[in-house]
């Protein structure tokens, strides 16, 4: 079977008119394998005719010519991103809808380039010359032996409707972890059930598309030169390179359309040139072995000059940001925003938070920014990395000022944060004990979080409270050592409270059980079970009188000294890498109980538990945020898999935070769902009363037995199945946070 050879781009985009050889690369690393296929050359030294063997190493027909400098053992060239002779072209001026093609209702209006700092006309497709072919007929490493989807590859992307379906004996969720094909045109699925009516409009989701790039390399053996095939290896659920879905659903005529995208076409190609991924920014991977030396962590190419396919953006979707329509943008954690076109998916450019306003400085950022629908607002914040502290800077970008404007900046520790929480009056800021250690050098320095990162269980839970309206830091809170993800809601009481409500783990295990290691092989997770969770509401009391007490405590010392840098600096005591001052007091304890004295001068967040079972990606119906709710919904297990070895999370459930029970749950054997997104329905005219739970959920759900996927349609008041569709082919099992955008 002859595959086509992959092709990215007419030009690839790190050609260089001079390259440097380095050191051999070491055989063996955590996250590199090296396969046993080899081919024995005849002549010790290769001339520039030789032939490059295929990544399958089976096809001698589609061998490809290579130079000299192809030939080496590792090559390393570090160019800029930003050729000058690449091409873009405009966006298509004509589209055909998902499921209505000659109805303007179903499509979405792209305006004009505007002076928005987000609105950009162009598209960079230079990486999609070959987009008439499937992704995964392309990717000859992604198959085996006899050109058929591996599980080291591609999944299979054949419909089910044209295959026959066996059943597999594995049914854990351990395919979920492989790499993904791309469709090259949108399918139409078949419904089964009858979607609601007013359920017509797009869904996105963003996930892990692609765990395993292979590349070739040369190796010496007794003195001949011989053809090896590697595999580099992304070692976390969080860095996989991304795979964005879209469904288009149309609730009146009952039909649904789906087409996705590998968005990183051109960063696989650089893996492959340079045999490994060296993140360039703070928190460009969690958990990863880049196989690249320490030289290349200090030769970082300008964010600006990127590709818009060049980062990995596979944490948050959003369906638009205020004041620019007919974009889509996805997130990470190292501050970068990738624009996709919201029909095809291809990307269009990638941004990071300066580019839109100079004031949002910072190298990471949080993936989960908020909304405020009162007042139009998208809120996140950038993070400028310090020695010892760290200055969160929070912004808001909305229709009124859409190059957005700082709201306030916070000193603290340098913490790994995924999610804050939001009120009609206040932002708050959650720094978990989980803090970059050898005073943030090794993270500054791009190495993965959990490389760079520590947990600290003597530590506090740190709550900073700031004023939207005064733009200012108010009080900061402190609670027990924990660790988490995400936050579900925050909301006032009416009593000058904050209720802050986070699904939180005992500490950081969570973190590492996700590796790639321990997803493909339950055996290998430690603990044996995935850490559980639990979600609590901290009430942080007494605002107001809060504010006075630690304002007039940060006043009794010098600046250089208030408890807001104490706060910050403490940490590096704590972790030996700040000196000790004269006046701290010794203790006997060590180092954690001498910071707690300053800690003990915070007041106290009290929490209690709202949900027994472990949940987590949680969700409450988007109208209720910033609000007092009644329900959450989220992930949870089934009554077997709670109880099993190395699972993941294989239900639906739906919760009473009022009476702390679970009041409805979703679960079919053998299928291990991804996020499930809380739809509302739409009110109908002023007279129509919503109940809190009156909409749907929205999931991507994995059939292990059959090896396929399914679109999943459930009624949130009872968790019933709606409608589902299968998608014919298997999507990887998703961490990331999807959106949606209905049409009137």
């Amino acid at each position: 079977m002859n595959d086509p050879t992959v092709t990215v781009g007419e030009e690839h985009p790190l050609t260089s008119s001079s390259q440097e050889e380095l050191h051999k690369m070491e055989e063996t690393t955590t996250t590199t394998t090296t396969t046993t296929t080899t081919t024995t050359t005849n002549e010790k030294t290769i001339g520039s005719d030789q032939q490059r063997e295929n990544i399958d190493d089976t096809n001698d027909n589609d061998k490809k010519k290579v130079n000299d400098n192809e030939n080496k053992e590792a090559i390393f060239q570090i160019t800029d991103d930003n050729d000058d002779d690449d091409k873009s072209i405009s966006s298509k001026s004509s589209r055909s809808s998902d499921s209505d093609s000659d109805s303007d209702d179903n499509k979405s209006e792209i305006r004009p380039a505007g002076n928005h700092p987000l609105q950009s006309s162009q598209l960079d497709v230079s990486a999609y010359s070959n987009d008439q072919q499937q992704w995964s007929q392309q990717e000859n490493s992604l198959l085996d032996d006899q050109g058929q989807p591996n599980m080291a590859g591609s999944l299979s992307t054949t419909p089910t409707q044209e295959r026959q379906v066996q059943l597999d004996s594995d049914t854990s969720h351990t395919k979920g972890f492989y790499n993904a094909g791309d469709l090259s045109e949108i399918i139409d699925l078949q419904v089964e059930g009858q979607l609601p009516e007013w359920l017509t409009g797009e869904h996105y989701t963003v996930g892990p598309g692609t765990y395993d790039v292979r590349y070739m390399r040369k190796i010496e053996i007794d003195g001949y030169l011989q053809s090896a095939t590697s595999t580099f290896s992304f070692g976390h659920w969080f860095d996989a390179l991304p795979l964005v879905n879209r469904f288009d659903l149309n609730g009146k005529r009952n039909t649904i359309t789906y087409r996705n995208r590998l968005t990183s076409r051109r960063l696989i190609e650089k893996i492959r040139d340079h045999h490994g991924y060296a993140a360039r920014h703070p928190a460009g991977l969690f958990k990863t072995d880049s196989n690249q030396t320490i030289f290349t962590k200090f030769l970082k190419s300008a964010p600006k000059t990127t590709k818009p396919d060049g980062e990995p953006c596979a944490a948050r979707i959003l369906a638009g940001i205020p004041g620019v329509d007919g974009r889509l943008f996805a997130q990470n954690h190292a501050n970068h925003i990738q624009e996709l076109d919201p029909f095809d998916l291809k990307p269009t450019r990638v941004l990071c938070w300066d580019e839109i306003n100079p004031a949002f400085r910072g190298y990471s950022s949080c993936p989960n920014g908020q909304y405020d629908a009162q007042t139009g607002e998208y809120i996140n914040f950038t993070m400028e990395i310090g020695y010892q502290s760290t200055s969160y800077n929070f912004f808001s970008i909305s229709e009124r000022e859409p190059k957005g404007k700082i709201i306030a900046s916070v000193t603290a520790p340098t913490g790994y944060v995924h999610s804050f929480s939001l009120t009609p009056k206040y932002i708050v800021l959650v720094v978990f004990p989980l803090l970059a250690n050898s005073g943030a050098v090794k993270y500054a320095w791009n190495e993965s979080v959990l490389d760079s990162f520590s947990f600290y269980p003597n530590e506090p839970t740190l709550f900073y409270v700031i004023s939207r309206e005064k733009g200012q830091h108010l009080v900061t809170y402190r609670s027990d050592a924990c660790f988490g993800f995400n936050h579900v809601n925050a909301y006032e009481d009416g009593r000058d409270n904050i209720n802050v409500d986070i699904v939180c783990y005992r500490d950081d295990t969570i973190a590492h059980q996700l590796t790639t290691r321990s997803l493909r092989n339950p055996a290998d997770m430690k603990p044996s079970r995935l850490a559980p969770s639990e979600v609590r509401c901290y009430v942080l009391s007494s605002i107001d009188e809060e504010t006075i007490s630690f304002m007039a405590n940060n006043s009794m010392f010098p600046t250089t000294t208030s408890i807001t840098s104490r706060i910050s600096s403490m940490w590096g005591y704590v972790r030996g890498s700040a000196p000790q001052e004269t006046n701290d007091v010794e203790s006997s304890a060590g180092p954690s109980t001498a910071a707690a004295g300053w800690y003990a001068t915070l007041p106290v967040a009290s929490y209690g538990k709202l949900a027994q079972p472990s949940i987590e990606l949680p969700q409450v119906n988007p109208l209720y945020k910033m609000h007092n709710y009644k329900y959450l919904y989220g992930l949870g297990f089934s009554a077997a898999s709670s109880i099993g070895d190395g699972t993941v999370w294989d239900a639906i459930v739906k919760v009473d935070v009022e009476t702390k029970t679970v009041v409805a749950s979703w679960h079919e054997e053998n299928c291990y769902p991804s996020e499930a997104l809380f739809i509302p329905r739409p009110a109908q005219d002023a007279n129509d009363e919503l109940r809190e739970d009156d909409g749907v959920l929205i999931s991507i759900v994995m059939d292990s037995a059959r090896a396929t996927s399914f679109l999943l349609v459930l009624d949130a008041s009872s968790l019933e199945v709606i409608a589902k569709s299968e998608l014919g082919m298997l999507v990887p099992i998703s961490f990331g946070r999807g959106s949606y955008k209905l049409r009137n």
